[in-house]
């Protein structure tokens, strides 16, 4: 996978302004998972189109939502530590995040894909037609990045299963936050535009309801 980085060394300012930026969107992303988990519990499962909508675009919302919250957290510890040591620990981590995060999202091959969330979306996506055309373009990139790179698979094989001599190596390569940031950024974009996606879903079906089911608010 090609990722242009810029080898930019933050300043003390500029990393205090990261983890205020940062701390911020995690607290955003925690109350997103709430919210999401908490309207899942009240869906009546009624097994129509309606439900069926709700509980897919809910679903994909809290995996997003935690994918990318988890993601803001790792690389905040990653950009601020100074040990050495932990800086490896969470660029490792990270690695692990973003090729799990990436499977689940669309898969590196057509049996994940089918379980994927982006799949699943898509499911549903013909009852929004003026949403399609964007449902389109992230799913186009989605295909590109899965045909570039495993996105990190060695890495986090060797993360989670420890593997002691790959570790070793992985833990002990030159670290380049810019890189790293850049790596990671990838995956929260991908995030940021299916919750945005959702969210437009959302509100596009709250008004049909509103409107041809005489439901409020």
């Amino acid at each position: 996978m090609n990722v242009t980085y810029n080898n930019k060394v933050l300043s003390t300012q500029e990393r205090e302004e990261f983890r205020m930026m940062s701390e911020g969107t995690i607290q955003d992303f925690a109350d997103s998972i709430e919210h999401y988990y908490a309207s899942s519990q009240m869906l009546n499962h009624h097994n129509n189109i309606h439900d069926k909508i709700t509980k897919t675009t809910l679903d994909v919302g809290l995996f997003t939502s935690y994918t990318f919250c988890d993601c803001v957290i790792l690389l905040k510890h990653f950009i601020l530590s100074s040990n050495s040591y932990e800086k490896s620990l969470f660029r490792g981590k990270l690695k692990v995040l973003l090729n799990e995060g990436f499977k689940r999202l669309y898969g590196f091959n057509d049996k994940q894909r089918k379980e994927s969330y982006y799949i699943k979306l898509g499911e549903i996506i013909n009852h929004f037609p003026g949403l399609q055309s964007e449902y389109d373009s992230i799913l186009t990139h989605l295909k590109q990045l899965s045909e570039q790179s495993s996105w990190w698979k060695d890495e986090r094989n060797s993360e989670v299963h420890l593997d002691m001599n790959q570790l070793y190596k992985t833990r002990h390569e030159e670290i380049n936050e810019s890189k790293v940031a850049m790596e990671s950024n990838q995956l929260l974009e991908l995030c940021d535009r299916v919750n945005d996606l959702i969210l437009m879903m959302t509100g596009a079906h709250i008004h049909y309801m509103e409107k041809h089911l005489n439901i409020s608010r």
